[in-house]
């Protein structure tokens, strides 16, 4: 039944059909995300990433994409940080599924990393340098300089009604958990986490929440393709950690030696 489900995104997706479909693709400049229409937000995003050669300004304002279904996306690019949310839960960020850092190759590309199709709200220790969603990050930016990477990633929204603090705000659930799959295409690996939105994700304990492809792929509700990890042997085995050293702005892996942001 999940196969089918996915062969039938795909054959709705951005397509014109008598009922409205509940999934639509928009391609920006440098990265895709599948939006659910049912949830107002991005469920699915996907990019590559070569050797950094970016050196655009972190710049950009939190905005609905007028370009998008409106039904399809948060109703506001609004702080996350309202008098809705249980201050036990600590604060609320916008957080990028397509981080702005990586897409500092165009100014283009960059400001459409703050459209809200790309921002859902992700619990702030979570999502800032000391949280495990920021630390995948830094361990794509390093890689990026070893080998072509592919990205994907997206949430689960799950059914935990105790975080749903932006429904009336922003017109969407707070989605339960992360994830993201990173593969690298000189030596075919991948690293894959699933994470739940909350403080206790951490940098350090990131590695806490490494997955195998097979044991994600039962776990979110939208499945995309994953290429050559499809069928593999290594599909089925919980991934490796790719470390990373971190000394100030700089990202030393295997060897290499390159600049965070």
């Amino acid at each position: 039944m999940r196969e089918m489900f996915i062969l039938l995104i795909s054959a709705l997706v951005g397509t014109s059909v008598m009922a409205e479909p509940r999934f639509y693709e928009k391609q920006y400049k440098s990265f895709t995300v599948w939006l659910d229409c049912k949830e107002n937000g991005a469920v699915l995003f996907r990019y590559d990433l070569d050797q950094d050669t970016g050196s655009v300004s972190r710049s950009g304002s939190f905005k609905v994409d007028t370009t998008v279904p409106a039904s399809c996306q948060p109703s506001s690019g609004r702080s996350y940080r309202t008098a809705t949310v249980d201050p036990s839960t600590g604060t609320w960020d916008r957080g990028h599924l397509v981080p702005a850092n990586h897409m500092d190759h165009s100014e283009v590309a960059m400001k459409e990393t703050f459209f809200v199709t790309n921002i859902l709200p992700q619990q702030s220790t979570f999502n800032q340098a000391q949280g495990a969603w920021s630390r995948t990050e830094v361990i794509s930016e390093c890689y990026r300089d070893v080998s072509k990477l592919t990205v994907w990633g997206g949430v689960v929204w799950g059914s935990d009604a105790s975080n749903d603090f932006f429904v009336d705000t922003h017109e969407l659930r707070t989605p339960d958990f992360w994830w993201k799959v990173i593969f690298r295409h000189d030596t075919k690996a991948y690293v894959a986490w699933l994470f739940p939105n909350h403080k206790s994700a951490t940098s350090s304990n990131a590695d806490n929440y490494l997955i195998s492809l097979n044991d994600l792929k039962a776990e979110i509700e939208v499945v995309p393709d994953f290429g050559k990890l499809e069928g593999s042997a290594m599909a089925g085995q919980t991934p490796s950690p790719w470390p990373v050293t971190k000394s100030g702005h700089q990202l030393t892996c295997e060897g290499q030696t390159t600049s965070e942001g």
